[in-house]
């Protein structure tokens, strides 16, 4: 299990975790994760890639920019700081993650890409693929993808409001007063979408 990082196209650091057959393999699995969906958080993912390797295919543990609450780093293209998670998370730019896990993978010869995603992290490979139809791609897996409608129901109607006089007012950026969906800070941008 090695440790590596990854630089998006827009430069925003990510941060994996590789498990490597004990022979040299053709096929990688890349689990795209959920919010909050960490290494820490999910040791689950630990024997996900003890029992892949061990049936000779490595396994990704790709963390997306909502991995985590908030973290700060520096972004490569502009090499200014960077404050990335799940408060400011903007969905359309899991592009981006996507395709700098799947770069990855291609980039150490993988032949078999099979990318896969837990919870939200399956509404990313869902959308990465309907938005791209990346031929490297074999196959993928969805495990337990995010209900976004039930999500959304749980907003009543004065926090949508509030919602959207923040984000109409220019404080798209700021924090709400509450939790998303009762458990998710975020900003008003973020529960915008």
């Amino acid at each position: 299990m090695q440790k590596f990082n990854i630089s998006t196209h827009t430069g925003s650091v990510l941060h994996g975790v590789l498990f490597t057959a004990n022979h040299s393999s053709d096929t990688a699995v890349i689990a795209i994760t959920g919010i909050h969906g960490n290494f820490y958080s999910n040791p689950f993912y630990y024997n996900i890639g003890e029992t892949f390797a061990n049936q000779g295919i490595d396994f990704i543990y790709a963390q997306t920019r909502n991995a985590f609450s908030q973290f700060n780093d520096v972004n490569t293209q502009t090499g200014l700081p960077e404050i990335l998670g799940s408060f400011n998370e903007d969905f359309v730019k899991s592009i981006d993650d996507v395709r700098a896990y799947i770069d990855f993978a291609e980039s150490r010869g993988y032949r078999h890409i099979v990318l896969a995603g837990h919870s939200l992290g399956a509404n990313k490979v869902i959308y990465y693929l309907s938005q791209t139809q990346d031929p490297r791609v074999t196959k993928f897996i969805l495990l337990s993808p995010a209900n976004v409608t039930h999500l959304t129901n749980s907003v009543n109607e004065s926090e949508r409001a509030f919602i959207r006089q923040m984000v109409e007012q220019g404080k798209g950026e700021q924090m709400l007063p509450f939790e998303l969906f009762g458990w998710l800070p975020a900003t008003a941008n973020t529960a915008y979408q």
